[in-house]
């Protein structure tokens, strides 16, 4: 059972610092390249591959780290403070992914017809930060119990 939680917690830090390098590379990467997503059609760039496999961790991310805070939850006699809405804000990021992929989608069809896309835009950086929130959330947990295992460890030797 320890040797599962500590690939799970192991599994859930890696994704979390791959996700949210990711998710801000994303963030200006849209922004700065758009021209080339949006309007250059023909062929997938570095850049785009690179935003792909990004938005590819994100949910990755979300599932793992939904499923190490329930673990938590599960073996913890008392309630870990902040676990159950980390939770609820994780269920919420998956739900949100739906919604950005539907932004990337009618932002890259109305620049095409021509059509201003400031509200699509916002509403995009509104769920990517929500995002961003949940994984700095999520990497701030981790951090704790890291320090919690490592000085409870040096309690034991000392």
């Amino acid at each position: 059972m320890k040797k599962h939680n500590t690939l799970l917690y192991n599994s859930t830090f890696v994704l979390a610092l791959l996700s949210t390098g990711f998710l801000v590379y994303n963030m200006l990467a849209t922004l700065i390249y758009k021209e080339q997503i949006f309007f250059e059609r023909e062929t997938i760039s570095s850049v785009e591959i690179v935003i792909l496999i990004g938005f590819g961790l994100i949910p990755l991310f979300d599932i793992v780290s939904i499923l190490w805070v329930l673990s938590r939850l599960r073996q913890s006699e008392k309630v870990i403070p902040g676990d159950k809405p980390t939770l609820v804000l994780g269920a919420l990021c998956l739900i949100l992914l739906i919604g950005e992929k539907t932004m990337v989608d009618e932002i890259g069809r109305e620049y095409l017809i021509g059509w201003e896309v400031l509200g699509e835009w916002i509403i995009l950086y509104v769920f990517l930060t929500i995002q961003l929130i949940y994984n700095l959330v999520v990497l701030l947990k981790l951090f704790r119990v890291y320090n919690a295992r490592f000085i409870e460890g040096k309690a034991r030797l000392g």
